[in-house]
């Protein structure tokens, strides 16, 4: 029987110390090309299970009708009637995909439009902790009125996107979707804000290799900044969200000593996260003195 820290918490109630412990040294052994395979593999499996389930349930549903339900049962969002309409209306079967091809579809895009980007949110978290599935991509993206219309013909047909939303976007630094026609799947485009931390944020980002054959790459925030916006998050849900917690703490026990804790501690001041942090670090059994 393995002891942990004092304060330690295990990543769900049913797990043991030893079990995670065994569980999270094996997940320091792979890589993040490994990684990213399994996220993709188990967002998709979990994809392939809703379908099958509304098969089931409408034997003889038609493909209107099958992209319709699709859509409201996995999005997951308040968008109005008339957008489940516009997309169910798309007269391509459904191709399922998972949330590391989708990011890297439209980080080919911002790179072919010269658009500075960067992906975070569940994405960035379970390729820099604890995998799991997930099934939207949040992107942080330089966005420019300049690049707008370039954009949206890049974007057409494959996505659902409003022009409105995205002139909107640019100019009051807020967030459009994107909603992938072919599979259904969400994309959150954050534009990038003027505020210290998103900008430094931003300027740490760092290039990744995802897949190979052909190597693929995507721009991903350190492991400090995800943690850091995560803890944003969380706080911003009043501190309800235990599915934003436990990817900080999935990344602390996961890079654990490799982080700079200076950089977290100042940052944490900074945002007034500093006892959010301290209790991450004490679940994670990481001892700072704040």
């Amino acid at each position: 029987m393995l002891s942990a820290p004092v304060g330690y918490k295990t990543q769900s109630i049913d797990t043991s110390i030893d079990a995670e412990m065994y569980l999270f040294n094996r997940l320091k052994s792979l890589t993040l090309i490994q990684k990213a395979e399994k996220v993709s593999g188990w967002t998709k499996g979990c994809l392939e299970l809703y379908l099958v389930g509304l098969q089931q349930r409408y034997p003889n549903i038609s493909l209107c009708k099958l992209r319709y339900e699709f859509a409201k049962a996995t999005l997951k969002f308040n968008f109005s009637d008339s957008v489940y309409q516009n997309i169910s209306a798309y007269e391509q079967p459904l191709m399922l995909t998972d949330p590391i091809s989708l990011a890297l579809d439209v980080a080919a895009i911002f790179n072919g439009l010269d658009i500075p980007y960067l992906v975070g949110g569940s994405v960035a978290s379970t390729l820099m902790g604890e995998p799991r599935a997930t099934e939207d991509v949040d992107i942080v993206a330089d966005l420019t009125i300049e690049k707008l219309i370039p954009l949206l013909q890049s974007l057409q047909p494959r996505f659902y996107v409003s022009e409105d939303a995205v002139r909107d976007a640019i100019r009051f630094k807020r967030s459009f979707n994107l909603i992938d026609n072919d599979s259904l799947g969400k994309i959150d485009v954050f534009v990038l804000k003027d505020n210290p931390f998103p900008q430094i944020e931003f300027q740490r980002r760092r290039s990744q290799l995802v897949r190979q054959n052909p190597d693929q790459m995507l721009v991903l925030p350190t492991p400090e900044d995800i943690i850091l916006q995560k803890l944003v998050w969380y706080r911003m849900t009043k501190n309800e969200s235990q599915r934003q917690w436990r990817d900080v703490l999935g990344v602390l026990k996961l890079q654990g000593d490799r982080l700079d804790f200076d950089y977290l501690q100042n940052w944490a001041e900074e945002l007034s996260l500093s006892d959010l942090l301290e209790t991450a670090c004490t679940e994670s059994g990481i001892e700072l003195f704040f």
